[in-house]
This record gives structure tokens, sequence and C-alpha cells, in this order.
């Protein structure tokens, strides 16, 4: 395989981009600390975590039901929930195509994997920007769980940009026909996984 920052290397670097963005997606999606109401801070999954013990009737309840959650917080609940599972499919498909050499053939995966990073990036941000309509409508404070989730789509979208870059890059010249499954091999009879390296045969 070619060395350098080619096709080869861009799904490292994206892979890395993704993963840092994803912790940060999960991270604002979990906490409850999206706005702050002047008394307590408001989340998805959770309104009313105390700011401060010194606050009289302080209290908070979890909300995962559907029972006095408001629509728009239903729709950014959904929004969220997409936005995390479309940048798990490429955090797991990148690994495969960065160890099985012969994923770098097809273009068409590559566009998938941008596909569903773009689709995360836009899900939540719509996700967002709806909370943050509502979030000045009640006259709330921004809190860091919403920011994560801003800092976590700007860094799928930098994940988005390094494998578009791949997907128009060159195909690397060492990935020739013949095409073969895999490049791992399983014995069955003994507990040992091996891996195959193909050399080309001269036509003398």
């Amino acid at each position: 395989m070619p060395g350098g920052f080619g096709a080869a290397s861009f799904p490292l670097i994206s892979a890395i981009a993704l993963l840092a963005g994803a912790v940060l997606l999960i991270l604002g999606f979990a906490t409850p600390n999206w706005a702050f109401d002047g008394t307590h801070y408001v989340g998805l999954w959770r309104y009313g975590r105390c700011a401060s013990e010194n606050y009289e009737d302080c209290y908070h309840y979890d909300q995962p039901s559907l029972i006095h959650v408001p629509d728009w917080l239903h729709i950014v609940r959904a929004l969220e929930c997409c936005a995390v599972i479309f940048v798990a499919f490429p955090l797991v498909i990148l690994p495969v195509y960065m160890y099985v050499a012969l994923g770098m053939k097809y273009r068409c995966m590559m566009g998938t994997m941008c596909l569903l990073t773009l689709l995360s990036v836009g899900t939540g941000l719509a996700g967002v920007i709806i909370y943050g309509i509502n979030l000045n409508s009640n006259g709330w404070d921004l809190a860091w769980s919403m920011i994560c989730v801003v800092v976590g789509c700007a860094m799928i979208f930098i994940g988005f940009l390094v494998l578009l870059v791949s997907m128009l890059s060159k195909r690397p010249e060492g990935i020739t026909e013949p095409y073969y499954p895999t490049t791992i091999l399983v014995d069955p009879n003994k507990n040992k996984l091996y891996t195959i390296r193909l050399e080309e045969e001269d036509d003398d």
C-alpha cells in the first residue's frame, strides 16, 4: 500500500474526527444541561436538575415518558436519536474498511458513509435549532450540553469532508484484480486467525 496521505489514510483521519464528534454528541444528548431556567437545569430527558442546593423548592424529575412532554421536545429527541444512529454506522464500518484494504475499491461504500455522516450532522443541528427556538421563547439560558452537541456536529462534519475527499481521491494503485472476498482466514480446527498476504504471480 502506498505511503503518505492518500485514499488509504483519509478514512483513519475521518474515523478519529467521527469518534470525537460522536463522543461529544452522545455526551450532550444524555446530560441534563441543555438550558437553565433560572433555578433548574433542563435536558432532553430530565427537567429540574437543581443548580444549587441553596435554592428552596428545588426539585427534579425524569421525563422519559410521553406524558406532559411538549411536542417540540419529542421532535428534538427523535432528531438527536437519529443523529447518534447515523454516525454509529460509519464508526463501525470504517475500521473494517481500513483493515480490509480491498474496501478501498468501492466508491459506493464511501459515498454511503458520506451520506450517513451528513445526515447525522443535519439531524443533530436541526434538533439544536428547534430546541434553541423554544429556549428563547421560554426565556431560558443556554447550557453546556447543547454546546457539546453543536461542537460534536462540527467534528462529524469535518469527518464528512475527509470522507468526501477520500471518495473522490484516486484509488490506491496497489489494489488490482482479481478481487478476493477477504484477507482474513479463521482456522475452524484451531483457535487461530490468520491474515493472508496476496502476491502477484510472475508472467514468466
